[in-house]
């Protein structure tokens, strides 16, 4: 069997919906499914006529797995349906192992949640990353082509994977098929696209052959309670048959790969997680059966004496990216307190920050004018909020509606602010209200509020004075 291991860059966000549904809400898949890729590879071959599309594509001799997103060429994990943590805390501080677990009063009290989202990259130092998947949402109408406008009552929203991140994949092509290898590689690579609303602004890729590293089977059993067990991982969805032809979630060990007779499944060790969906037929524009599976990151616990099985892929639809598991991997072992092996963290953020460029050109300058503009206009109004707030009180008793519109005369009349300021003064202190605006300080609270809007004194007297003219006046209508 040969191994191509593939790169796929997304070059703008993608939409990959995790159900058919029309209504309500639909998530997106934070992977690519293998079935994705086998139709970039249809499309290109058999628009060429090509002879042996049977043999890769339909003789399941030939494999196109999940992209996973990956992070410094090692492909990522979905994390284990076995891996808990307690509750109110995180991964990061504490985890545990299901099956390796004690039960007992102090594991109870902990109240263990289980980990279902997320993957991860489990290097050689045991230590676990988890992947930064960003996740995008936006909200589409449907186009009236009649009216040539937007169509009512037809929104819709999606999610979607944001562009930049990297995914790893492999296509397994057994020993009959290995001479067409090079067809696979030139029809997957370049630019392609993939998901929803391909004709819009989502979906395209750039696929390209590259090696990485990902985890791998072991030889070596489980022991637990002096039983030996195979732990066998669920790296991409599962799917069987019972011997009628139903879809089942209780798969037999030989379904697992395990030829073992007196194999069996402990199913209180195991962790399972389950799907169903119906696959959209593009070219019968038909949804097909509905396949119900068992979900990545489940994890079976086999009894069993014997040997540790070779092959890596199990179940149905195997060619579309499904079936694939590993055996006994590290990232199950644990210590003797049931702590995971594994340090768990997460990934850095991916994104560089830009350092920021001086720019000198009119528009830029006149920007700047305007944000100072608003800023300072900001700034002026809180200054009269805290006036009136502070002021309005000594204001209520006298005929003061008629003195704020005269100093708002005033102040549309000048604009130069010491003439302003002067002629303010002049009126407050020589005109017949100058005694009232004496007491109670009314006139020094005033000369302190126009100290504190030096440098836009005329705007902020306008909207003082409009303010206060509003308050004195409904204060004279109550009386």
């Amino acid at each position: 069997m040969k191994k191509i291991q593939f790169r796929c860059e997304l070059l703008s966000d993608i939409v990959l919906n995790d159900s058919p549904a029309t209504e309500g809400k639909r998530r997106c898949l934070d992977f690519i499914p293998g079935n994705n890729f086998l139709g970039i590879a249809a499309a290109q071959l058999y628009k060429e006529s090509y002879k042996e599309a049977w043999t890769i594509f339909h003789s399941g001799q030939v494999r196109f797995g999940d992209a996973h997103p990956s992070i410094n060429g090692i492909r990522g994990l979905h994390v284990p349906a076995s891996l808990f943590y307690p509750k109110l805390s995180s991964i990061k501080e504490e985890n545990y192992i299901h099956h390796f677990l004690k039960q007992n009063a102090a594991i109870r009290t902990l109240q263990l949640k289980q980990a279902r989202v997320g993957f991860y990259v489990f290097d050689k130092e045991h230590t676990a990353t988890k992947v930064a998947v960003s996740k995008d949402f936006s909200i589409k109408s449907a186009y009236d082509s009649d009216k040539r406008r937007a169509k009512d009552e037809n929104l819709f929203g999606y999610e979607a994977l944001c562009e930049g991140l990297v995914t790893y994949f492999t296509v397994e092509i057994d020993d009959e098929a290995v001479e067409f290898g090079q067809d696979i590689v030139k029809a997957l690579s370049g630019h392609h696209h993939v998901g929803r609303s391909r004709s819009a602004q989502y979906g395209r890729v750039n696929i390209s052959e590259e090696a990485f590293e990902e985890a791998e089977s072991t030889d070596s059993l489980i022991t637990i309670q002096g039983k030996t067990y195979i732990a066998v991982y669920a790296d991409s969805r599962l799917i069987f048959f019972d011997e009628k032809g139903n879809s089942t979630f209780r798969p037999q060990p030989i379904d697992l790969g395990i030829t073992d007779k007196d194999a069996e499944i402990d199913w209180t060790l195991s962790q399972i997680r389950t799907f169903q969906y119906a696959p959209w037929n593009y070219k019968r524009q038909a949804f097909d059966a509905d396949r119900c599976g068992i979900e990545k990151g489940s994890v079976f616990l086999v009894k069993t004496s014997g040997a540790v099985p070779t092959v890596e892929t199990v179940g149905s639809y195997r060619n579309e990216g499904f079936g694939r598991v590993i055996y006994n991997p590290v990232f199950l072992q644990a210590d003797e307190s049931g702590h995971s092996v594994f340090k768990f963290q997460k990934q850095e953020n991916r994104y560089k920050k830009v350092e920021h460029v001086a720019v000198n050109t009119p528009l830029i300058e006149y920007l700047k004018q305007q944000q100072k503009k608003y800023t300072n206009r900001n700034e002026t109004i809180k200054r009269v909020n805290t006036f009136v707030e502070r002021n309005a009180e000594q204001f209520n008793k006298e005929q003061f509606a008629s003195q704020w519109g005269s100093i708002r005369n005033l102040a549309m009349v000048y604009a130069d602010e010491e003439k302003l300021k002067q002629n303010i003064e002049s009126y407050l202190t020589h005109g017949v209200a100058a005694d009232k605006w004496a007491e109670q300080q009314r006139k020094m609270h005033l000369d302190k509020f126009l100290k504190e809007n030096k440098g836009n004194l005329q705007e902020a007297v306008i909207n003082l004075a409009s303010e206060m003219a509003k308050i004195c006046k409904s204060k004279e209508n109550e009386k």
